[in-house]
């Protein structure tokens, strides 16, 4: 009776060492998106202030930390020229821009936000997220690009011992990209 109890809990063991790592990845997930979301949305400001990305993490951090970016005002306007083509008077929209101030980029972030946060990988013992900045050329428009990664292996640093099985070693959560124009994380 003691072996039947015994084989019992070592079958329930094993239905249940995939549950609940799928409950750790789902809590240990959702914290590194968010925070490769707050990294996205750093470069997203970053990009409007200088005209480009970065791919110096420090750079980043102390941007947030102590950057300021434009308060932009948009008018839709319209104005009436005339047309020598067509000889009459024709009216073009346009948009105009103007800066009325400027305002602390950490003020873009949740007010309990510290800008180094933005530095390490959840979970992974401090290690920072890999990062880098460049430009791609599509159909004769080159833009600024960038890629901030994390890799499974960091992320379940401390559980590979017992998760080896579940745990994929060449998984890497990443938002952005360096070889196409996205902003988009690879969960979406």
């Amino acid at each position: 009776s003691l072996l039947i109890v015994f084989l019992a809990y070592k079958l329930y063991a094993i239905i249940q060492e995939p549950i609940r790592y799928q409950e750790i990845k789902t809590k240990r997930y959702n914290q590194v998106k968010l925070r490769l979301e707050q990294i996205r949305d750093a470069q997203k400001i970053h990009r409007e202030v200088f005209d480009g990305f970065t791919a110096d993490l420090d750079r980043l951090i102390a941007f947030v930390d102590t950057g300021r970016k434009p308060i932009v005002l948009r008018k839709d306007s319209s104005f009436t020229y005339y047309d020598e083509t067509y000889r009459k008077d024709m009216t073009k929209d346009t948009i105009v821009k103007r800066i009325i101030g400027y305002e602390k980029v950490q003020k873009s972030f949740p007010t309990s936000f510290q800008p180094e946060d933005l530095r390490y990988i959840p979970f992974s013992n401090q290690q920072e997220f890999k990062m880098d900045a460049g430009k791609v050329t599509i159909n004769d428009v080159t833009v600024p690009v960038f890629e901030a990664a994390a890799p499974d292996t960091l992320i379940f640093h401390d559980m590979i011992d017992d998760y080896d099985r579940y745990i994929e070693k060449d998984h890497v959560l990443k938002v952005g990209s360096l070889t196409e124009p996205t902003l988009s994380g690879n969960w979406k």
